[in-house]
């Protein structure tokens, strides 16, 4: 990862990892290229043992070989349930899988006044196991909850804007309404979606790519500042046309040319 260049962050659903056994699936996260500097493993909880081994064995080492970081989300649910701690999350999402190199909480909603206590010190004690040298970062929409955001920033490497389906224009209000008194610009990363398969579709990725949302995220940045890069949702469909539901293999060319305008 160059922390001199623009950031290129990256989802890849874990569901639809080779890895995974599942022989529709067409694209392996080990393959994506070195444009990427943090991936993001984004399972939904049905993946099978064998593709956590082969996450662990194969996947993290080779992705660490071209210097990309690897980044396990984490809902914010599992920080407010009754009884959670840090370090069985701690436990059950990083130190289970050796090589991990930080971690992302999910926030698309407000939180009640006990909630956000309980989630700020959960996220500080998280801060706290991970140590110097690995990333903690937060996802979050325009729902997101801004004052616990607030309480963490100093604590947090980046903060990622889910702007799936809007403009340069709307992103920059949000960025004005929700975070310009506190997140400096090189910490925000704003973020597009490729076509998943049987989705609605933001229509983020029309071709051709000079004409895209995505191309403009990339070339934007916020009147305060240099933004700290973009990251894609579903990368594991990067070139895929939108309305196209066939699995099919990839080689991140969507990927390797919006890096090169950060």
């Amino acid at each position: 990862m160059n922390p001199q260049a623009g950031i290129m962050a990256c989802y890849f659903r874990s569901w639809r990892d080779i890895a995974t056994g599942d022989l529709g699936n067409k694209v392996s996260m080990r393959e994506l290229p070195d444009e990427v500097d943090i991936a993001f493993v984004f399972p939904d909880g049905n993946e099978p043992a064998d593709y956590w081994k082969a996450l662990e064995s194969d996947i993290i080492p080779a992705l660490h070989k071209k210097q990309i970081k690897v980044v396990r989300t984490v809902a914010i649910d599992e920080l407010i349930k009754p009884g959670a701690t840090a370090n069985d999350i701690f436990q059950r999402f990083f130190s289970s899988t050796k090589g991990l190199d930080g971690l992302d909480i999910d926030i698309e909603h407000t939180l009640t006044d006990s909630q956000r206590k309980q989630a700020e010190g959960i996220s500080l004690e998280l801060k706290r196991l991970l140590g110097q040298g690995r990333l903690f970062i937060y996802d979050t929409n325009e729902n997101g909850d801004v004052s616990l955001l607030r309480s963490l920033e100093s604590q947090l490497d980046f903060v990622l804007f889910q702007a799936y389906g809007q403009s340069p224009g709307s992103v920059q209000g949000h960025y004005d309404r929700m975070f310009k008194d506190f997140l400096v610009p090189s910490k925000f990363l704003v973020g597009f979606s490729f076509y998943e398969e049987r989705s609605r579709g933001w229509g983020d990725v029309l071709q051709p790519i000079e004409s895209s949302t995505a191309y403009a995220y990339a070339s934007w940045n916020p009147s305060q500042g240099t933004k700290g890069g973009i990251f894609s949702y579903a990368v594991d469909r990067d070139g895929v046309k939108e309305g196209d539901d066939t699995l099919q293999p990839t080689t991140f060319e969507w990927t390797k040319a919006l890096k090169k305008l950060l």
